[in-house]
């Protein structure tokens, strides 16, 4: 976890800390803050009460199991449930999901509804109305308070311009040019809004959800397109426009086909679910993939994505051919990329790896015995535990990842990502 500072002028930055260690260590108390945050103790009990008067935080006091300190009540403090939530939206290339994400890092419900098509306007007009069922039903539930909801995350493919209103070119989602996809969904819903990349948002889930103690990994999202997600010790990193971490468009083949970046033959034009279904079709002919199964529409990309996983089990030796050849695509960037950035573990994430994702950690972790780092420390690989709506437990991660940051607190100037001024701080 990140530590605090005694210096007098950051106390809002020492308050986001203290909150953090509480939310990362349940039934934490006082004493084992102030040890892990490297603060004095009479400011960590000052944070706490400030926390405790705001009703952001409660204490349990109980005796310590401790066998020389029987007697000394020890106090408990956990992040109060409810009292600071946050949605998360992911758009895809053929459906919308919507999250509530609450401070203690539970999803307090989720929803989906299918894009068919339709532009960017009624995409954000259906996330919009999923995010408002949503919190309408955890108030009548009793799960969110009252004006609970800090602000929405949206994930969405990148590229995205972050000059001004952030705007989105996703080049995954048709029609998506330019869109000022944060102030459309803000008209809609009156409540801040902060765009990730998708995958960097998938990092940044899973670091909001990680146990105390910093990491540094990877986190490969494969869903329309492929994306990765940096985080090193505890700090996303986002790159000059913010858009770090794009490892769709490393080029594996330079005679390989038109991306859909201008280049050719990135990962994503070889590798992604897309460019599988339509290498199996290639190599096997339509009217053989029809009566293999495959509905070959592009909405059903994921789905015959899927079932090519299921063929190759059965022994089809295009579809075998066709995914290895894509598995070692990725392990050859996925190299590079650890090589580059030192991290010790990678995460794979995303609706592309809901059925295969075991073959592709199996071949990513043997591939990755070439990397410089294994001689100093193993690269641990494995599949993320947020299944498909990873994208979307980032993002309103993030909303919150944001209310606990120094940049938040203490800036007090509008976010990179959002369109209207910040949600008061949580402090």
């Amino acid at each position: 976890m990140r530590r605090g500072t005694n210096l007098p002028w950051v106390g809002d930055y020492n308050q986001a800390v203290v909150l953090d260690g509480i939310r990362r260590s349940p039934g934490t108390s006082r004493t084992e803050l102030a040890r892990s945050t490297g603060l004095t103790l009479q400011t960590v009990s000052n944070i706490v009460r400030r926390l405790l008067e705001r009703e952001l935080v409660r204490e349990d006091v109980r005796r310590s199991a401790a066998p020389r300190t029987a007697g000394k009540p020890r106090a408990a403090l956990s992040v109060r449930p409810g009292t600071a939530v946050a949605a998360g939206v992911q758009f895809d290339r053929d459906h919308v999901v919507a999250v509530l994400l609450d401070l203690t890092g539970d999803v307090l419900d989720v929803a989906r509804a299918e894009r068919d098509g339709v532009g960017p306007a009624a995409s954000v007009r259906v996330a919009a109305s999923l995010v408002g069922t949503l919190v309408a039903a955890g108030v009548e539930r009793g799960t969110v308070e009252p004006g609970a909801v800090r602000g929405v995350g949206v994930a969405v493919p990148g590229p995205l311009d972050f000059r001004g209103p952030v705007r989105s070119s996703a080049i995954n989602l048709p029609g998506w040019r330019g869109v000022a996809v944060a102030e459309l969904l803000q008209d809609h819903l009156h409540l801040p809004v902060l765009v990730e990349n998708d995958a960097t948002a998938c990092a940044v889930g899973e670091l909001w959800r990680s146990p105390p103690g910093p990491r540094s990994f990877l986190h490969v999202y494969v869903g329309a397109g492929i994306g990765g997600g940096i985080v090193l010790r505890d700090e996303v990193l986002r790159g000059e426009s913010g858009n770090a971490g794009e490892i769709g468009h490393v080029v594996v083949d330079r005679t390989g086909p038109e991306c859909t970046c201008g280049s050719r033959g990135c990962l994503e034009a070889c590798a992604a679910p897309a460019a599988v279904v339509r290498s199996y079709v290639g190599l096997v002919g339509a009217p053989a993939a029809h009566r293999a199964g495959l509905a070959l529409t592009e909405s059903s990309v994921l789905p015959d994505h899927d079932l090519l996983d299921g063929l190759a089990a059965a022994g089809d030796a295009a579809a075998t051919a066709v995914l290895r050849r894509a598995d070692e695509d990725l392990a050859d960037v996925l190299i590079g990329v650890v090589n580059v950035v030192d991290v010790g573990e990678v995460v794979l994430g995303g609706p592309g790896l809901r059925r295969g994702g075991p073959r592709v950690r199996a071949v990513v972790h043997r591939r990755l015995k070439a990397a410089m780092s294994h001689e100093l420390h193993g690269v641990e690989v494995r599949l993320s535990d947020s299944g498909e709506h990873a994208g979307a437990l980032g993002a309103a991660g993030g909303v919150l990842h944001e209310a606990l940051s120094s940049s938040w607190s203490t800036a007090r100037t509008p976010l990179r990502a959002t369109v209207i001024s910040p949600v008061a701080p949580v402090h």
